[in-house]
Parts: structure tokens; C-alpha cells; sequence
């Protein structure tokens, strides 16, 4: 019991310990990339796999590049796409996944050809540089449109600032101000000419790559020189329903002092966020699950106007020589430009996974409950039943985790939990084995020469201390002697004398063992034995009978074997007893010894003394045999033993009653008849009873007894107070 506990506070430190580093916000890197690894897993698992026909990607890909020529192309080829995707085509809106910072200084050869064409008479420069002027064409393209523009903020220590970001969507806020999106000391943006007529920007860039290098979460807005911008993503939403703002909701604790941004509200759709304003990208699936469109089939005008028909277009690429490929859960090379697809996506269909702030007390509480109750349950059961405890709680966590995902879009972490569940029983299987190895080994020491090994490994097993200081238990107690052992040892020399013991010993131990017993101890040739201790035993009167039955039933062999040594044959007398005795470590400061004592343990004793009077090698108490009712057994007599005020009836052990023959039954139940008119004075039919019982079976020494105790109560009558007992005065 006491290890039991101390296992269990072990578990419970060990759980404060993790619970720690979690409210302090010190997790290893080991275990955040753990948790990574499983948001991954959860992610492809719940993939839809079905693509969005809402938005479509107009992808710069290999096949753009050889028919367009290089990147950056002439940018009157983009307002070319952008006047067939409106005209054309009747796209709903147009973002772009670029930045147009610097200005185009290349002339598109076809134009030039178009353009003397068309005025061959005119030679003057500057109407030819006006009309090839391909960044006033696409600004021309841009104006009055749904046209979203890319940018990016930087970070760098150079501060770079090329533009402008465009108009902010929130307006500066004291609390907000407090809390920690990210911020940008710098911005590349479009050019001037280009930001004058368009309402909306994005910015593009991602500063919340986790760790590894993969794109998880996005932030929808960022702080620079105290407004805020939105992303890509967001800046589309906001065009899609003609908006210009959004508002963030903060929520404030009880005590008014501490603030979080949860949400931002935009056109009417309210998009969970984390702390820092950013959101777990929804991905549908691998790279393709939106329908992608060359740009070169829409600038030519063969692409499919079904698909781009009311269309979200997102303008990107997808060549691996414009580098613009990201690392995701989904793939290791996933086109950016689908990255911000998702994210409006998601947002359209408000299918966000989130983590509100108060899933870190869902997981201090699930770390809690795995850790309690792990620490109490695993050290009460064993291995094979503390595993599947441990297996079942792991799929308890895992399915309240993915049903908080799939059904309240929650991501709740739970890495740290099953790294606790782990370590918590690995190392209480590891405690257990060390305590069970040590308990063993005690044990070993303690009862290993006088217990049955099963008995040792029961002990170790029940998972409690073995009480040595002493108590009190109802009990059986068995003593046996070999007859006339010091006439048998005066014949042998020591030699044969030990060789005699080792082989007799040696038998009446197995058979002592063979039966759950505990041997007490060896007092020269005598045997004292017990059961019901150390470990409880309900049925110790039935095995201490078996083993002296089965003593009795292996002597003839054992006198075999010592004949066969030229040793002399060993007969025994045995006694055994049921009832109270103290049973403990006893003994002095010097040596102490694990043994019984008390009245019971006496007239056992006085019971294996009388075997010698009755001529019968084992007797036993009334008590055992109401406590083994599957043996049949004769009473012989009522007896008052030297020590003991109080009679006791003593029996002698015939066989199993199941196994009982009529014969015996009949012999029985004429001897106690007999035994009874005796005690009841009444002696004619007392002897008569004997001298039948006689006749049936003539070598009995027990019925002569009786005759010869009438024929002296015929002569002498015992007093007025005689019930039929017997005195014997000797041990």
C-alpha cells in the first residue's frame, strides 16, 4: 500500500512539473514540433478533397512562361488579362499575389509593331511613348475595378520603404495597440501610379511561419505606424461585398485589465483569430484544390468562360522559377498563391479551426485529469489491465480532441497530454517493476525457504506490504514427529542420520508446499507448519488437511527409498488445528522469526502427542473439520488436554467424502454411535457397538481402547459430573 502511494504522488509531481511549463509558457522545442506533427495529421485527416469552384487561380505556370516570354512580363499584358477576365470572361473580382514596386521600363515588341501600324505617318516620340506607357495601361486597367494589389511589409533592419500600403481597415485603438500582432517598421508596395486608383491592398507576406518552416497560420492584419492593414485574403473578402473596414473584437477579463483579440469582424462574417490576429489556414487539400486557369489561355481568350464566369480570381504563379512555393502540412511544395485561396476560402464558408484562448485551460485540465488519474490507477492493477486503462483513456482524449475539431472547429493541443500519458507510464510500469523486483527480493529473503514460490509471487503481486509486526488470524497449524527418533538415531551415524532427515524433510516440505502451506520451522525431527499466512487463505483447514493426507499417502515411498539406502523406515504422528492464533515477526533484538503462537497453536501441538495413545498417525480438532466439510472423519473422543481447561474433540481423518465407499461410511457412522452411548453412560449398548464395529474391522486400536474403559467404568462409575471426557494428563 505504501508503495502503491508513493508511485502515485511520483505521478502526480511529475504532472505538476509539465503543468508548469505549460502555464509558463516553456515548452521544449521537441514537444512543440510533437504537437505540430499531430495539428498536421488532423489536418490531412479531415480534408475535403473537393475543390472550390468559387475561386479560381490564374496560374503563371511553365506553359505562360514559354508562350509570354520571361518574368516580369510587360505590364500591358496584365491589363490585357485584366480586360478579358472583366469583359470577357465577367470575373466578380481580381486579386493579386505580387507586387508591382517598380516601374515597367520595357517596351512589348508587338505593340511597337502595332502601334507604327497604325500611325506610320507620325514619327514624334512622345505619343509613341504615352500609348506603349504599359504601367498607365494597367492602372487604367485597375481603375473603377474589384482589383485587389499585393505588398509586402518588411522586417529588416534597412527599414525599407517603397510606397504606400494603402488605406488601413483599422483605425488606431488603445487596446489594440496593446496586444501583440505583429508589426512591420517597413513596406514595398505598388507604385503610386498604381495605388491612386486602387481601393484595395493586401499584403502578401507571412512573418508566423512556425518553427519548421511551415505555413500554418497567416495574420489577417499587421500593425505599421499605428494603423492596420489586412492580408491578401482579407482585402478580397472586403472588395467581394464592397467594404473598406473591418472591426476586431477584443475580450476583456473580469478584473478589466487583460485583453485578447479573438475575432475580426468583416462584412459580416465574424473570423476567429489567435492572439497575434492570425488564422490557422483552412487547407481543403493538396496543391489543386481550387480550378487553376494559364494565363496565357486567358490572354489569348481560349480559356473556359464556365469556370471563370462570376469567378474569385486570385492572379499567382505556380512555376518553380519564380519561387513562389511554400512548405505546408499538405505538401512540401504548395503554390503560395493557393495558400491566401484557402484562407478566403475558409473565411467565405466560416470554416476556420481555431483555438480561443480558453483551450489553454481545456488542456491544463485534461493534463490535470491524465495526470491524476493515471498516477492512482495505474499502480493498483497490473501491467496487461494498467495498459488497456492507459490505451483506453489515450482513445478517450484523442476522440473528445478530433470530435472538438471536426464539430466546434477547436484546435485543442494534444501533444503535451499524450507525452504525459507516456512518460507517466513508462514510469510507473518502470516503479513498478523496481518495486515488485525489490518486494520479490524481500520476500525471497524472508519467506523463500518456508513458502511454495507461487505463494511469493502471489505476494509480490497483491500490491501491499506483508504485516510482520504482528496480528491476529483464524488459522490452521499443523505438527508431526517421526515415533521413537531418538532409538533411530542412536543406530545411524551422522552421516546416515542427516541423510535420513534431507530425505524425509525434503518429502513432508513439497507436500507442504504442493498445498499453499508456510513451514514454520524444523525442530529436530519434528515438522510445524501453518496456513493462512502470510498470504490470507480462505480454505487453510482444507489444504492443511490435504498436505497431511498427502504426507501419509508419500510415506511408504519415502520408506522405500531410505530401505533402499539400508535406512530404517520412519513412522509419524501428526496434529492439526483450526482457530485464532497471533502470527508475526517474533523473536528477540538477536534473531527474529516469522511464526504462530497462542492456544490454538498448543493444542496442536497436544493433538500430534496423542497420535501416540490412539495408535493413529494424524488427529484432528472439531474446528478443522467444520471448516473442511469435504473430508469424512470419525470422531475418536472427547479429550481434556494437559494445559487446556476446555475439552475438545478430536477426529481422525478418513478420505474425501466424495470418494467415500458405503463401507466407510457405515463404519463411521457406527463408531461415533458407539462413541456417543459411551459418553452418555450408557454402557451395554456402547459395547455392543464396539465389539460389532470390531468385527468389521478387527485391527482397530481405538475400539479396544473403548472396551477396556467400559470394562473399568463397570468396575468404577465415574462420578455424577462426567460428560465423556477423558483426561490425559501427559503431552
Amino acid at each position: 500500500m505504501k508503495q502503491r502511494w508513493v508511485r502515485a504522488l511520483s505521478g502526480i509531481v511529475l504532472t505538476i512539473l509539465m503543468l508548469l511549463t505549460v502555464v509558463l509558457g516553456e515548452r521544449p522545442a521537441l514537444l512543440e514540433r510533437f504537437e505540430y506533427d499531430l495539428y498536421d495529421i488532423r489536418l490531412r485527416h479531415f480534408q475535403t478533397f473537393e475543390k472550390d469552384p468559387r475561386i479560381v487561380i490564374v496560374d503563371i505556370d511553365e506553359d505562360s512562361l514559354r508562350e509570354e516570354g520571361r518574368w516580369p512580363w510587360n505590364r500591358s499584358k496584365l491589363a490585357l488579362m485584366l480586360n478579358r477576365l472583366f469583359d470577357d470572361y465577367g470575373v466578380a473580382i481580381v486579386g493579386f499575389d505580387m507586387v508591382f514596386s517598380e516601374a515597367d521600363q520595357s517596351i512589348d515588341l508587338a505593340d511597337l509593331k502595332s502601334w507604327f501600324n497604325r500611325n506610320q505617318h507620325r514619327a514624334d516620340l512622345e505619343p509613341l511613348l504615352n500609348d506603349l506607357d504599359s504601367d498607365k495601361l494597367f492602372s487604367q486597367a485597375v481603375k473603377n475595378r474589384p482589383v485587389v494589389l499585393g505588398y509586402l511589409f518588411d522586417r529588416s533592419a534597412k527599414q525599407l520603404k517603397v510606397g504606400s500600403p494603402g488605406t488601413p481597415v483599422v483605425i488606431p485603438d488603445p487596446i489594440l495597440d496593446q496586444l501583440p500582432l505583429p508589426e512591420a517598421n517597413g513596406v514595398i508596395s505598388s507604385l503610386r501610379e498604381l495605388n491612386n486608383v486602387s481601393v484595395w491592398n493586401g499584403f502578401f507576406d507571412n512573418p508566423m511561419v512556425d518553427s519548421d518552416g511551415v505555413y500554418r497560420r497567416v495574420p489577417l492584419l499587421q500593425r505599421y505606424q499605428g494603423n492596420y492593414y489586412p492580408s491578401l485574403a482579407l482585402s478580397m473578402l472586403l472588395a467581394l461585398f464592397d467594404e473598406n473596414d473591418v472591426s476586431p473584437i477584443i475580450e476583456t477579463d473580469a478584473s478589466g485589465k487583460s485583453h485578447a483579440l479573438v475575432a475580426v469582424d468583416a462584412a459580416g462574417l465574424m473570423i476567429p483569430v489567435d492572439q497575434y490576429g492570425a488564422v490557422l489556414v483552412p487547407y481543403r487539400g493538396p496543391q489543386g484544390s481550387f480550378p487553376y486557369v494559364s494565363a496565357t489561355d486567358v490572354l489569348t481568350g481560349v480559356a473556359d468562360p464556365e469556370v471563370l464566369d462570376g469567378a474569385i480570381v486570385l492572379v499567382g504563379t505556380s512555376a518553380a522559377g519564380l519561387l513562389d512555393l511554400r512548405v505546408t502540412p499538405v505538401s512540401s511544395r504548395y503554390s503560395g498563391v493557393e495558400v491566401h485561396a484557402n484562407i478566403l476560402s475558409g473565411m467565405l464558408d466560416e470554416r476556420i479551426q481555431h483555438q480561443p484562448d480558453y483551450t489553454l485551460g481545456v488542456e491544463f485540465i485534461q493534463l490535470m485529469i491524465s495526470g491524476v488519474l493515471l498516477s492512482l490507477l495505474i499502480p493498483r492493477f497490473s501491467v496487461g489491465v494498467s495498459t488497456l486503462l492507459t490505451l483506453g483513456w489515450v482513445v478517450i482524449l484523442v476522440g473528445f480532441n478530433l470530435y472538438a475539431w471536426q464539430q466546434m472547429l477547436w484546435v485543442i493541443p494534444l501533444g503535451y497530454t499524450l507525452m504525459l500519458v507516456v512518460v507517466l507510464y513508462l514510469f510507473q510500469q518502470t516503479a513498478g517493476y523496481f518495486f515488485e523486483t525489490r518486494n520479490r527480493t524481500l520476500l525471497a529473503n524472508q519467506f523463500g525457504q518456508y513458502i511454495p514460490p507461487e505463494v511469493v509471487e502471489e505476494l509480490s503481486q497483491q500490491g501491499q506490504d506483508v504485516p510482520l509486526q504482528g496480528e491476529s488470524r483464524e488459522m490452521t497449524v499443523f505438527f508431526s514427529d517421526i515415533r521413537d527418533f531418538t532409538n533411530l538415531s542412536e543406530q545411524l551415524s551422522p552421516q546416515q542420520l542427516t541423510r535420513l532427515m534431507n530425505i524425509y524433510l525434503t518429502g513432508m516440505t513439497k507436500a507442504i508446499h504442493d498445498s499453499r502451506g508456510t513451514v514454520d520451522k524444523y525442530i529436530g525431527d519434528a515438522v510445524m507448519a501453518f496456513w493462512g499466512a502470510p498470504l490470507q487463505d480462505e480454505k487453510h483447514a482444507k489444504h492443511g488437511l490435504d498436505a497431511a493426507l498427502k504426507m501419509l499417502e508419500i510415506l511408504p515411498g519415502l520408506n522405500k527409498q531410505l530401505a533402499a539406502e539400508g535406512l530404517p523406515e520412519v513412522k509419524v504422528g501428526m496434529g492439526i488445528n483450526t482457530g485464532p492464533m497471533n502470527v508475526g515477526n517474533m523473536g528477540s533484538s538477536f534473531r527474529m522469526a516469522y511464526t504462530v503462537l497462542g492456544d490454538s497453536v498448543n493444542l496442536a501441538s497436544r493433538l500430534e502427542g496423542l497420535t501416540k495413545f490412539y495408535n493413529c498417525p494424524l488427529l484432528v480438532s472439531g474446528d478443522l473439520v467444520m471448516q473442511a466439510p469435504e473430508y469424512l472423519c470419525r470422531k475418536l473422543d472427547t479429550v481434556q488436554v494437559k494445559g487446556r481447561n476446555e475439552p475438545v474433540d478430536i477426529y481422525q481423518p478418513v478420505c474425501l467424502r466424495e470418494q467415500a465407499t458405503d463401507r466407510q461410511l457405515e463404519l463411521v457412522d457406527l463408531f461415533e454411535k458407539s462413541v456417543a452411548d459411551y459418553q452418555s453412560r450408557e454402557w451395554d449398548k456402547a459395547e455392543a457397538g464396539f465389539g460389532n464395529y470390531l468385527q468389521l474391522d478387527p485391527d482397530d486400536p481405538v475400539a479396544s481402547i473403548y472396551l477396556q474403559r467400559i470394562s473399568e467404568f463397570r468396575t468404577a462409575p465415574p462420578d455424577e459430573n462426567w460428560r465423556g471426557v477423558f483426561g490425559h494428563s501427559s503431552k
